[in-house]
């Protein structure tokens, strides 16, 4: 097994993709692409979210108001099993052991703990990625309870097989080896299930990214420039797509069909705070 770090540098070509994408914001919006009719109720709901996770990897729906937390969080349960919401960090923020509240009403910071309540960027990533594949989520279901005012970011989301097609058969190949070295070792970053890519990756920004290698160890000079291909193809704005969140409006997401990330907001406290509603889902 060969190891190694990798960190991004200035000359790298994703860091002006990932700026426009996320703090540009030069997404396309994202489409609804499941229609409820009126008074059908939380289980008809759970029924269009499946069809279309099925079908696109993604379902986003537009209710005429959110979901009661109790209905949230049943519609979960029809799609998978809750995971137990366990940072100390974020406690706060849980209901029920496996609802987060994500407001946000941090402003930007550098504590990653906060991130997910802060209005700066979020970059594209797999959810999960440092843990094993039984562990990391295979759904993830935001509702959007309050969109915010001016301030407030879009969530970004790009197909994990568009990102692929941008990649070289040698890169697909070389990622298939290389997993994050950890003592409880995550999945390799690009891995095939039922004959579809799927990686398990986040983009570290400007934090190391200590890997692992199996196989020849005289590919291991070959990751850097292939981590640098993959980030700049997960960047590429032709298929990323950003959700313009507005009240009652519900998205699940494939978390082996697509990366998704958070575009900046202008930095200030917001008056309004956005606040979605979240479950991370196992199964499905």
């Amino acid at each position: 097994m060969t190891s190694g770090c990798f960190a991004e540098s200035k000359a790298d070509q994703h860091l002006a993709l990932r700026h426009e994408l996320l703090e540009t914001d030069a997404a396309l919006t994202l489409q609804p692409n499941a229609h409820l009719p009126p008074d059908a109720g939380a289980d008809n709901a759970a029924t269009l979210l499946r069809d279309r996770l099925t079908a696109d990897g993604y379902a986003l729906l537009q209710l005429d108001e959110p979901l009661s937390t109790a209905d949230f969080i049943a519609v979960g349960k029809t799609l998978g099993d809750p995971m137990p919401e366990t940072d100390a960090a974020v406690l706060p923020y849980v209901e029920h052991g496996i609802m987060l509240n994500l407001t946000a009403d941090a402003g930007r910071t550098s504590d990653a703990s906060l991130q997910p309540f802060a209005t700066n960027f979020l970059t594209l990533h797999t959810e999960g990625s440092t843990r094993p594949a039984q562990r990391q989520p295979r759904l993830i279901v935001l509702m959007c309870c309050e969109p915010g005012d001016g301030t407030a970011a879009r969530t970004v989301v790009v197909p994990m097989a568009a990102v692929r097609r941008r990649l070289s058969p040698d890169d697909a190949a070389l990622l298939a080896r290389v997993r994050y070295r950890a003592a409880d070792p995550p999945p390799p970053l690009l891995r095939t299930v039922d004959g579809a890519p799927v990686f398990s990756f986040r983009d570290f920004h400007t934090a190391p990214l200590e890997w692992e290698l199996s196989g020849d160890p005289a590919d291991g000079d070959e990751v850097g420039p292939a981590l640098r291909r993959l980030l700049a193809a997960m960047y590429h704005p032709a298929e990323a797509r950003a959700v313009e969140w507005r009240r009652g409006m519900l998205l699940a997401v494939d978390n082996h069909r697509f990366f998704h990330g958070r575009t900046a907001g202008d930095g200030r406290v917001p008056e309004i705070p956005r606040h979605l509603k979240r479950l991370r889902l196992l199964g499905g």
